[in-house]
């Protein structure tokens, strides 16, 4: 308990730090600096969730969740956003620049180091066919979240942007269906299906983002969105309930991690300051990168001083060179290829 308390501290730190001489620039709902401040809050929560876990401590893991679940909606509305200004144009040469080369550049370099390498191993980690890593599984799904996206909009570019969503929500809700009946870990069976249609609310938020920041700018819908949130967690935690059909369990999750992940987008609409924070900010620029390496970092952790601190270190060095080494990997591919 002391470790993951000593861990805890550290972290609070590093945010703390963040308010020290802060220029009080002006943070709107949503804009740049906002999401990337999500994104840094993102990132801490499923480190600490997973760090802690490896500290054994148990119930602090659905924070996790809320981290992914963040990091979908802003998936989910950067890209409509994106969308809205330029169409499809090089839509999957970011993904391959952005998304997919530093994913194999870690995995590649990440399992040569743990002697867990094979050729065979490493393949279905490359095409997202399987995992590598315990966390790894992120990636299929936000590859398979792209991939919906863009048929969508080939297909259907033409309709409305109203009937676009609509038929993002019904093709995460027939993904939500298959993943549940077929493809669900008896291990947590809930890991993807709970997570299901954030993506698409971050779509939704793109498109009433106006309506939003002006309707719910109030401790009422934040109230109810963590309420519900934290009310369906703890249902989904009781016994008979685990032990209905994974359908049915499924379905009582939609209501669990994506709610109390909205409830932190409106704290930040009512309180913006929170979000302006340079650390939050600079965590969230390399929050991919810190979520890559972290994933093996975390054999780093043990119950000591020196391992907490090791891991945070090492962890945050790391993902902040990657962030370095990648940008210019990017610009020589762009010449190359693009």
């Amino acid at each position: 308990m002391k470790y993951f308390i000593l861990f805890s501290c550290i972290l609070f730190l590093i945010y703390s730090a963040g308010f020290y001489k802060h220029k009080q620039n002006n943070i709107s709902f949503m804009d740049r600096d906002f999401t990337t401040a999500i994104k840094g809050i993102a990132i801490i929560s499923v480190i600490w969730a997973h760090a802690s876990h490896t500290l054994g401590i148990n119930g602090v893991q659905f924070l996790a969740g809320i981290g992914v679940s963040l990091f979908l909606i802003c998936s989910g509305y950067g890209l409509e956003m994106s969308y809205k200004k330029n169409g499809l144009c090089d839509f999957w040469k970011k993904r391959f620049l952005n998304v997919a080369v530093p994913f194999w550049v870690v995995e590649l370099i990440g399992l040569i180091i743990v002697n867990k390498f094979t050729l065979k191993k490493y393949l279905l980690d490359f095409f997202f066919i399987k995992s590598s890593t315990a966390y790894g599984w992120y990636m299929q799904y936000i590859v398979i979240c792209y991939l919906l996206f863009f048929l969508v909009k080939k297909i259907f570019g033409k309709s409305s942007s109203k009937n676009q969503l609509a038929i993002m929500f019904i093709l995460f809700g027939l993904w939500f269906v298959l993943d549940s009946v077929f493809f669900a870990n008896p291990s947590m069976p809930s890991l993807r299906a709970r997570q299901m249609f954030a993506f698409p609310m971050g779509m939704f938020i793109a498109q009433q983002r106006v309506k939003i920041e002006e309707k719910a700018n109030g401790f009422l819908p934040i109230a109810l969105f963590a309420v519900t949130g934290l009310l369906f967690t703890s249902i989904t935690q009781i016994g008979f309930v685990r032990e209905l059909p994974y359908i049915l369990t499924n379905v009582l999750s939609l209501l669990t991690v994506v709610p109390l992940a909205l409830a932190v987008l409106l704290v930040g609409l009512k309180f913006p300051i929170l979000f302006r924070n340079h650390s939050v900010i600079w965590l969230g620029l390399i929050s991919y990168e810190l979520y890559l390496v972290h994933a093996f970092t975390l054999k780093l952790v043990k119950p000591s001083i020196i391992s907490v601190v090791l891991f945070i270190g090492l962890t945050f060095i790391l993902a902040y060179l990657l962030h370095l080494i990648i940008g210019l990997k990017n610009k020589a591919l762009k010449v190359y290829f693009f």
